[in-house]
């Protein structure tokens, strides 16, 4: 290195120090709320990695990431402001030091959530790949992330596909309270690597310039396309895990020791006695810093504080044109099975097809419509369910990815492939199984973009096929849509037709926002017209498909067809009943309920999920809200028992309405 750049390297450490320091005082004056987790003493690991990476590199920090996002040149200003919960911080006060995020310097965010990065950057490492920019991904994580199932199933799919991700462990021995030693079966976190068949690094973290090259070499690894690298960085942080931790968990003489081993006291020291530093140059990079750090807090200062009236701003990205050209490969650009069978789709006419054939049209005409589609799930190839597999053999294996049995991954995944500009389309096999991807389906997917203040679109849509009538017992056969009502930023899509199939989920591939779209199984195999052409089905608007004068039965997914039948029955009962079918949880059209309501005077809603909190809760509280005064009877509910789904067909066939249910239901609104 030239002299400019070590001294460089200095001059950005102690930057570093100085911001943590200050950040410490406006904490303890009560001028920045919340927790606020430091890295002092461990300022040379984010100098290190920062001054090896190329300009347009990512990086995936962590809720100790303050140092990380100034190496790579964040501006103070704008991140105390953010400490502050200002406007004018970089995610307008809606982030704070957990989440502070500078996406202009390559940030994929700041977690909360330990481990969860390490999932983000293994699928930024994706895009980077099918998108061919050359980028690479550097992920810091502290030790404590190495105990997390999601460190594991991050390495493992980043080992299997090559993905150009560095893995920058940030030792700093204690996992909050915890010690490595206490909670690792192994002495060194590198020790994992082995078992991913990866290079395996060790270094001193307090050594900026060591650092700087192993970093370096782990890069230009990724480059070349040879996959990931774990590095251990071992250094140690001088404060505690947030401001205020009693720190009974180590002694005062620990500390002291690493306080003796300042990395950058010591990289002065280094750069006096080379003569690449003066004593005038130190105390010239001491005032400089200064002055800009008084800069930076006066900034943040008289930012303003955020307008309540737009708490809601940046829940949702703004819907794309409905005209939004795609991007990347077009027809003819296509291998021939994969343009044949997107022109199959195309078709000008309306055609016969069952639920499966309509979903693999929709993905087959949006992947040929946009380059930057690409599906990921278990088994794509062999198709369990007889959706992908002549995708996968039309698409081919970069763009119809089979991935490990890791709901975490391929969520995870999805989410930094998302963000990096590419439109993943993932498949948990079960409804049941969305259980074991929570984190990136709920903290990360349906949070970023409005913890970031709006610094990142996330147009994924995460497919899951669920519902019982197969004897596939408790654990695969669940209908689970009320459980996501409670996730703002969360799209739920719940077609009921073979059209709407087709017609959602190109809607759901094009939307901007994270989107999971239900499938019930029953549906698969049930067919129903499609029409021809681009047919797309906006989200979040109803469908009434029966009218009527009597009762209003609001069905959601299979339990359509079972409404229909009922209403059917009814018709020759002298009972006109309307059925309403609200084809997205979320976004709810209420207004096309409320005015069937509004009509009918009495409303039955019909779910296959448990009745207690259910999506007929939420519907009938609405109504209960906005029309009771037009309620002829009282509202009534339609759904499972308290009970997990069963083996036995005698017993499973209690679980979800009949349509001899609903007719009795609606008779009993009616009086008879």
């Amino acid at each position: 290195m030239d002299a400019g750049t070590r001294r460089r390297l200095y001059r950005d450490m102690l930057a570093i120090r100085l911001f943590e320091e200050r950040v410490a005082d406006l904490y303890a004056a009560g001028e920045i709320p919340g927790f606020v987790h430091l890295a002092t003493g461990q300022e040379a690991t984010a100098v290190g990695a920062a001054a090896a990476m190329a300009p347009d590199d990512q990086y995936v920090s962590t809720h100790r990431g303050h140092g990380h996002h100034l190496a790579r040149g964040a501006d103070p200003g704008r991140m105390l402001a953010e400490l502050m919960g200002r406007e004018d911080g970089y995610c307008h006060g809606r982030g704070g030091c957990l989440h502070i995020t500078a996406a202009e310097t390559g940030s994929l965010g700041a977690n909360g959530i330990v481990a969860a990065g390490t999932l983000i950057a293994a699928g930024a490492g994706l895009s980077a790949r099918l998108r061919q920019t050359g980028r690479a991904v550097v992920c810091f994580l502290g030790e404590g992330a190495t105990g997390q199932g999601m460190f594991h199933e991050a390495l493992n799919l980043a080992a299997l596909w090559r993905l150009p991700v560095v893995y920058l462990c940030e030792n700093n021995l204690y996992a909050e309270a915890t010690p490595f030693t206490a909670g690792s079966p192994v002495s060194r976190v590198v020790d994992r690597a082995g078992a991913y068949g990866i290079p395996a690094v060790p270094v001193d973290g307090n050594d900026v310039e060591a650092v700087r090259s192993a970093v370096a070499a782990a890069l230009a690894r990724a480059r070349r396309g040879e996959g990931p690298t774990l590095i251990e960085a071992g250094t140690y942080r001088w404060r505690g895990h947030y401001e205020g931790d009693p720190e009974t968990y180590r002694s005062r003489e620990e500390v002291a020791r690493w306080r003796q081993r300042c990395p950058v006291q010591a990289y002065r020291q280094k750069l006096l006695a080379a003569g690449v530093l003066s004593e005038a140059g130190a105390a010239a990079l001491q005032a400089e810093a200064d002055e800009e750090l008084a800069s930076a807090i006066a900034f943040a200062q008289n930012s303003p504080l955020p307008d309540p009236a737009e708490i809601a701003r940046d829940v949702f990205a703004p819907d794309p044109a409905p005209d939004s050209p795609g991007c990347g490969l077009t027809a003819t650009d296509l291998p021939p099975a994969a343009a044949a069978l997107a022109a199959t789709a195309l078709t000008d006419g309306p055609r016969l097809l069952t639920g499966l054939q309509a979903l693999q049209e929709a993905m087959a005409e949006e992947m040929a419509r946009d380059g930057r589609v690409f599906l990921l799930g278990e088994d794509q190839a062999q198709a369990v369910w007889g959706v992908t597999g002549d995708l996968y053999d039309a698409f081919g294996p970069e763009r119809v990815r089979n991935t490990p049995i890791s709901e975490n991954a391929i969520v995870g995944a999805a989410v930094g492939a998302a963000m990096t500009g590419l439109r993943p389309v993932a498949e948990i096999m079960f409804q049941d199984f969305l259980t074991a991807c929570m984190d990136p389906l709920i903290n990360q997917a349906a949070k970023i973009r409005y913890m970031t203040g709006g610094q990142f679109r996330l147009p994924l849509v995460v497919r899951s096929p669920g519902g019982c009538g197969f004897s596939a017992g408790a654990q695969h056969s669940q209908w689970l849509g009320a459980l996501f009502l409670q996730i703002p930023g969360l799209k739920v899509a719940a077609p009921a037709t073979a059209a709407d199939l087709k017609g959602m989920l190109k809607a759901a591939i094009r939307d901007d926002n994270p989107v999971l779209f239900l499938e019930h199984k029953s549906l698969y195999y049930e067919g129903g017209e499609v029409p021809g052409g681009d047919h797309v089905v906006p989200l979040g608007v109803a469908a009434v498909h029966r009218t009527g004068t009597d009762a209003t039965v609001v069905a959601l997914s299979a339990m359509v067809p079972s409404a229909l039948r009922a209403a059917e029955m009814l018709a020759g009962e002298g009972i006109a009943v309307e059925v309403v079918d609200p084809r997205s949880l979320v976004p709810l059209d209420t207004a096309t309920i409320l005015a069937s309501v509004r009509k009918t005077g009495r409303l039955i809603i019909v779910e296959e999920g448990v009745v207690t909190g259910g999506f007929g809760a939420e519907v009938a509280a609405r109504a209960a809200e906005e029309a009771l005064a037009d309620l002829r009877a009282p509202v009534i509910r339609l759904g499972a028992p308290p009970v997990p789904i069963p083996f036995s067909p005698v017993l499973e066939n209690l679980i979800a309405p009949s349509e001899e249910s609903i007719a009795a239901a609606v008779r009993r609104a009616m009086g008879r």
